[in-house]
């Protein structure tokens, strides 16, 4: 965070307080999300008021423990001072952690709209993959469809397949489950599976298209070998919130 080195303020009901890049260095001693770190960020804030940084370091654990009504209070002012670097944060929060779908896809084009040179990334993920994911979870597959082949098709080009994310062929595959494409869907998850081999839901979901053309020989093949990467592996989880598509071990177990 880029705050003031020092600063003294005087005011009328409480003492001058000097902050100093000495006391900065201090909140290292604090994790995010402990009393003494929120009361540092506020500290803070009653001398830069219109530090973003600091409104969106308060609102991260707020949100992480679901008090989103606390966490948004705070997003949103980052927000309203530096929306292109801020409205990411809030997508992903609305996507993943409150599952409000149209409302992540709003503010997603909302900060699409503020870049013409290049796609601004959505807190770490890319743009086009999170925008498909809310429509896919909105049910509208052609527009999902679009979003992830734009998302793969881009990452490619600029540094390499292997530079995408296992999740955007995932939902891709998904995408096209869903709308009964199912032989193209394997050959999406056995993309995925070439480039992921531990990734466990490709041979899940691959196991599902393949049930769906009543070829049970292969589904069975690709069910026990996802059995057995996720014995060995597990699967991708988030400690905050539940991954969409996420595989359980009870969904294995029962062969669904």
């Amino acid at each position: 965070m880029a705050f003031i080195t020092s600063c003294k303020v005087p005011a009328q009901n409480k003492p001058t307080l000097e902050v100093t890049q000495k006391l900065l260095d201090s909140l290292s001693v604090y994790s995010q999300g402990t009393m003494q770190m929120d009361l540092y960020l506020k500290l803070i804030l009653d001398y830069e008021p219109n530090n973003h940084e600091v409104y969106m370091g308060r609102s991260v654990p707020y949100n992480k423990r679901g008090e989103h009504a606390s966490g948004f209070a705070m997003l949103n002012k980052a927000v309203e001072l530096a929306p292109a670097l801020n409205l990411g944060y809030r997508s992903f929060v609305k996507l993943y952690m409150m599952q409000d779908f149209e409302g992540a896809l709003q503010v997603c084009l909302r900060l699409d709209s503020l870049t013409s040179y290049a796609k601004p990334g959505v807190w770490g993920e890319d743009m086009d993959m999170v925008i498909g994911l809310c429509y896919l979870q909105l049910n509208d597959f052609q527009k999902a469809r679009l979003r992830f082949t734009n998302s793969i098709n881009t990452v490619t080009k600029e540094a390499g397949k292997e530079w995408n994310s296992p999740r955007v062929f995932l939902y891709l595959g998904v995408t096209l489950m869903k709308e009964k494409a199912y032989a193209q869907a394997i050959e999406v998850f056995d993309e995925l599976i070439e480039l992921y081999p531990k990734f466990s839901e490709a041979y899940y979901y691959k196991a599902q298209c393949y049930s769906a053309l009543k070829d049970l020989n292969n589904a069975e093949a690709s069910l026990e070998k996802c059995k057995e990467i996720f014995g060995k592996y597990g699967a991708e989880k988030n400690p905050y919130f539940e991954l969409p598509y996420q595989i359980y071990p009870s969904m294995l177990s029962k062969g669904q």
